[in-house]
């Protein structure tokens, strides 16, 4: 075989010293990372110094000679608290006799920096690349894509990559190509020669005049201005900020290859790693300043506002009903149990102890009560043997928001309790986000994040006794995967004959209670962690759990049912004769069932007051059934005594409350909103008449609407027979109450031919009814006139310029207007697919747009009168409550496309109408009624294909959170046909241009396409979008250049790529810019 060939295809076999093979690591000379930890010390601490090889290496023949490979034999000496990594690829461009990877330098950079993502999990050091050849072009397409993703806040650990990198060493990097006579060339001829198809996007790659680098080169220039660069002479030429040049003297191959800490080129390059990490970087020095605040940012964004909630929540335990748990004089409270093990675990060093019950047993109010009493910590001293004692804990809990159930919600938590007190840490826990900014909150309380942040946490806290209470695991739900599931896999299926313990799952409930057994085995060999867990006993617990420590609750809860019904009977009943006869039949039919008791109790006291006797009394409580569930039990008695007529108000009551938990849950629901959604949407004896549109405003406080709320409460009792409670929040009163209505025989049993809501649709119009219908009446909800800013902020023109204060920026917006306005937002994004009443679903809409216009009507009634003429007396809703964030335009736009679009620097601006809204936030068919044949004036068309061309951030102003919308093709395209013009001029931007086009509608939609990192359903509604203004007429002149720098490179969008340059071609042909 010629040299060449050997040389290529590499068939020819070589001694140890040719080829620099090593022989005690060859077996693992494969693809991905290979570590070599070092000694670095925390997560934080140290540098990662990563090495990728370049066009036919390996990630340890590249970098040895010998039986030496130079970054781990000599840098673990020369290089302190550094951890090595070296990472491979397939990087063969043509085999003789086996197929080369089709994989290009995009699809290489993404997995590179999914591994590293992968491997440095929680790890915040610094990281130094070192690149031989093509592996330079592979660094580089990487570090583009990780600054995009930490530029737009998503993608949080990829984007890690880039925040952490600070600097890159290319040897060999053919930066613009390889010209003729070099390895580009060479390797093209000699794939010609090859058996197998070669690679042919890499060939087109290193080809010296690569449109593919040239991009790469301009877009590394504009990111790369924070990392310190070395580069070696012989690569091709390079631009760009903190560059230094240097030169090793050897071939290309050997150039990476040191037999010696004597030699040159390792002197050189380790010179090199020591220049970069010990170089001054002021933006980390001032981030290290701003630590505290960004500490404050980190555990705000930990935060949630029902984070004590379900705690405060739980029933405290009636007198010391709980207190024999934790007496040593009397650990047993039922003869006949076993006695309890909890006092001598709290001492042990047992890991986990579990607390089991039935269904309404009082589980968590005995955990409630283990958990805050000061002698639970006592006795958790003796574990902790002098050493810092950490007592945590959380309480799932189906019927609240996402965050009261769900693994997120309780990482959230535990990392907020810990780290409020044990702020030392956060820097270390979350150091990636001290010096760079943070991610926006959904980003930031991502799973990958959340328990990447937890493991290192516990690892720095190895010095620490750590105590974890997690109440109510039965009750834990996989939130963020709901949508993985079919509806059938959502479904409860209901197995066992005892019908209190069977009270149903579905696969995704089952799931997440495997998922939580899992997440707990981790702690099972940490010395220093104990954890003592609650929940029902269901078989994947019983499993997962068999070998813990135990205590069966309904076991022990004789004499505590005792003291409770004596409690209630003698303080709530004082004249109530032989009680002791009651309290006897009570305890023994209860089968240690604390919410059953509780219930009962209710129900003889209510017996009692209407004047019933003893006998009637106690025939009464021996009718009633021993268990709560099933067809026979006592919820179905609760409901048999709601009175007949009032089982269709009833009926509706509980679909409004299980659709608003189903669909709604991180919201309340209160008794008011509740029952102004129950009548429907239309007047009595009415089709059209909308009873939102009929509802005068006449705002009144909470405190002000108690006669209101208070009658409701009693109605709400005698409608649904104290299955539902609450007022500020409706709920059912038990998870198992929920479960219970659930089951649809037992449903159909009870509102058996009563009318109530037809479909989903009937009660979606009920509810966004009900939400505008409160939105007239909420005081609560109203912008108030106090927060009037400074009268001088109106002083000039009609309309805010720069140099005008932002009069919204510093507004008080009311928790409860957000509330409202964003379940009624939600509910008419539900209806815009489904709703067969077209007409009503507009009206409703337009209702909503004048209920929100009401809630600023006291802020803008208190402006002085010399300003109720002004811009701002006249603004819309959404002007005060939301807040748009445009994404700002590209670096590469602004440098390539100047001549065609100006400069542009996006500015925020609210948004001027509902209308406005509507369309961001895609409610195409209320659009359509408001546009369509409506002959609008075309500059209003046009400002309006502005905002469904491009992507736009909204937040509720004052809020955490906010939604990103992309490109509305079918708005967009509506607007075209409509007469608007996608070359019209910005006007939104604030720009200074610097051409008579100016920055345009067709422009501003391209320029986002680097803005796309964010599914695929995101590029996909792109590249419509651009189709669809080219069809009407889109300037293709422009095209070129912006789609270029600005294209998402991913393999399953080539050929959109290509029909969209097919469609600018032809358009070019036809172009006529007049």
């Amino acid at each position: 075989m010629p040299k060449i060939l050997e040389h290529i295809f590499g068939k020819k076999r070589k001694r140890a010293d040719d080829e620099g093979d090593v022989s005690e690591t060859s077996a693992s000379d494969g693809v991905g990372p290979l570590e070599f930890p070092g000694d670095c010390e925390g997560n934080a601490s140290g540098t990662d110094l990563v090495f990728v090889h370049g066009l036919r290496g390996s990630r340890l023949r590249t970098w040895s000679s010998g039986d030496v490979f130079w970054p781990r034999d000599f840098l673990k000496d020369d290089v302190k608290s550094a951890r090595v990594i070296t990472w491979g690829y397939d990087a063969s461009v043509a085999n003789a006799f086996t197929y080369a990877s089709n994989e290009s330098i995009f699809g290489h950079a993404e997995t590179l920096l999914s591994d590293l993502a992968r491997l440095r999990g929680g790890i915040t050091r610094p990281i130094i690349f070192i690149c031989h050849s093509l592996g330079g072009l592979v660094v580089k397409e990487a570090l583009i894509k990780s600054a995009a993703y930490n530029s737009h806040r998503r993608h949080p650990t990829l984007g890690e990559i880039y925040a952490s990198t600070i600097g890159v060493i290319f040897l060999g990097t053919p930066h613009r190509g390889s010209s003729k006579g070099n390895l580009g060339e060479v390797v093209a001829n000699v794939a010609k020669l090859s058996f197998r198809q070669p690679n042919k996007q890499l060939l087109q790659t290193l080809k010296s005049d690569s449109h593919i680098l040239e991009n790469q080169r301009d877009q590394f220039t504009t990111i790369s201005s924070k990392l310190s660069i070395i580069v070696e002479e012989a690569s091709a030429s390079y631009d760009g900020f903190n560059v230094r040049r240097d030169a090793i003297n050897t071939n290309h191959m050997n150039m990476v290859k040191f037999p010696s800490k004597g030699d040159e080129g390792y002197k050189r390059t380790l010179g090199h790693i020591d220049d970069i990490r010990n170089a001054e970087r002021p933006g980390i020095q001032q981030g290290i300043k701003m630590s505290e605040s960004r500490k404050d940012e980190i555990l705000e964004a930990l935060e949630f506002s029902t984070i004590r909630k379900r705690e405060e929540d739980i029933d405290n335990a009636y007198d010391q009903t709980c207190s024999w748990i934790l007496d040593h004089q009397s650990t047993n409270n039922n003869s006949s149990a076993k006695p309890s093990q909890f006092l001598s675990w709290l001492k042990n060093d047992e890991t986990f102890f579990w607390i089991s019950g039935k269904a309404g047993s009082g589980k968590s109010t005995l955990m409630k009560y283990i958990y805050e009493h000061p002698k639970t910590r006592e006795e958790l001293f003796q574990w902790a043997d002098g050493r810092d004692l950490i007592l945590t804990g959380y309480f799932f809990f189906d019927r609240g928001d996402k965050d009261q159930k769900s693994r997120e919600g309780m990482l959230r938590s535990i990392l907020y309790q810990v780290l409020s007190t044990r702020r030392d840490l956060i820097p270390k826990v979350f150091g990636k986000f001290l010096v760079r900014e943070l991610p926006q909150p959904q980003w930031f309380i991502t799973w990958a994040n959340l328990s990447s942040a937890f493991i290192s946490m516990l690892g720095y806290l190895q010095e620490s006794k750590i105590c974890l209470f997690l109440d109510g695991l039965d009750e834990y739900r996989m939130i963020d995967r709901v949508d993985q599931y079919t509806e059938e896999e959502m479904d409860l299926i209901y197995d066992g004959t005892n019908e209190d313990e069977a009270w149903g799952q579905s696969t995704w409930i089952a799931d997440g209670h495997g998922e939580i057994v899992q997440f707990l085995r981790q702690f099972k060999n940490r010395g220093n962690v104990k954890v003592c867990i609650s929940s029902r006993e269901l078989v994947v617990f019983e499993q997962g759990f068999r070998n813990f420590p135990r205590l069966q609750v309904h076991e022990h809860t004789a004499m505590s049912i005792v003291q409770y019904c004596e409690g209630r009977l003698t303080e709530e009943a004082p004249d109530l004769m032989d009680r002791p006869d009651f309290v006897t039949s009570i305890t023994g039919k209860s089968c240690g069932v604390f919410l059953w008791v509780r219930l009962v109790v209710d129900m003889l006291l209510q017996g009692h007051f209407d004047g019933n006797s003893k006998d009637e009394l106690l025939k009464t409580l021996d009718s009633l059934p021993p268990r709560l569930g099933g067809k026979d039990g006592l919820y179905m008695r609760m409901m048999q005594n709601v009175k007949r007529e009032y089982l269709p108000e009833s009926k509706r009551l509980f679909q409004l409350v299980m659709h608003w938990d189903k669909t709604h849950q991180n919201r309340p629901l209160d008794i008011i909103t509740l029952f102004l959604a129950e009548p429907g949407h239309l007047e009595a004896n009415s089709a059209q008449k909308l009873r939102a549109r009929n509802d005068r405003v006449l705002f009144k406080s909470w405190g002000e609407s108690q006669p209101q709320w208070t009658d409701l409460q009693r109605r709400l009792k005698s409608r649904c027979g104290g299955l539902l409670e609450g007022t500020d929040n409706i709920q059912f009163m038990h998870q198992t109450a929920k479960e219970f209505m659930s089951r649809t025989y037992l449903w159909n049993k009870i509102f058996d031919n009563f009318a109530g809501f037809v479909d989903e649709s009937d009660l979606n119009l009920a509810t966004l009814s009900g939400l505008i219908r409160r939105l007239k009446c909420c005081r609560e909800a109203t912008i108030k006139s106090e927060s009037l800013q400074d009268p001088e902020v109106f002083n000039g023109p009609s309309e805010l310029d720069d140099e005008t204060p932002d009069p919204f920026e510093k507004l008080e917006v009311p928790d409860r207007g957000y509330e409202l306005l964003d379940s009624a937002l939600d509910y008419a994004c539900c209806l815009r697919e489904s709703c067969d009443r077209f007409d009503h679903y507009v009206e409703l809409l337009d209702e909503l747009d004048n209920a929100g216009d009401q809630l600023t009507r006291d802020w803008k009634d208190g402006l002085p009168g010399s300003f109720r003429q002004t811009y701002i007396a006249n603004a819309s809703w959404t002007e005060f409550f939301i807040k748009r964030e445009t994404p700002a335009v590209h670096p590469l736009i602004a440098k390539h496309a100047a001549r065609f679009i100006g400069r542009l620097n996006p500015g925020n601006s609210n948004l001027k109408s509902f209308l406005e809204l509507a369309i961001i936030v895609n409610l195409d068919s209320y659009v359509e009624a408001k546009i369509r044949g409506k002959s609008l004036p075309r500059l209003q068309l046009q400002s309006l294909l502005l905002l469904a061309s491009r992507p736009v951030d909204l937040k509720w102003q004052g809020q955490k959170y906010g939604m990103w919308e992309t490109a509305n093709p079918n708005v967009s395209e509506m607007l075209l046909q409509e007469g608007a013009d996608p070359n019209c001029r910005d006007t939104e931007s604030n720009a200074a241009m610097v051409s008579d086009e100016g920055w345009t509608a067709w422009t501003g939609l391209l320029q986002t396409g680097d803005k796309l990192h964010m599914g695929d359903s995101t590029i996909e509604k792109w590249i419509s979008t651009v189709k669809i203004f080219l069809k009407y007429g889109a300037d293709p002149t422009v095209a070129d250049t912006i789609i270029t720098a600005t294209w998402p490179h991913e393999p399953q969008y080539e050929k959109d790529l290509a029909d969209i340059m097919e469609l600018i071609s032809k358009a070019k042909a036809t172009w006529d810019p007049k």
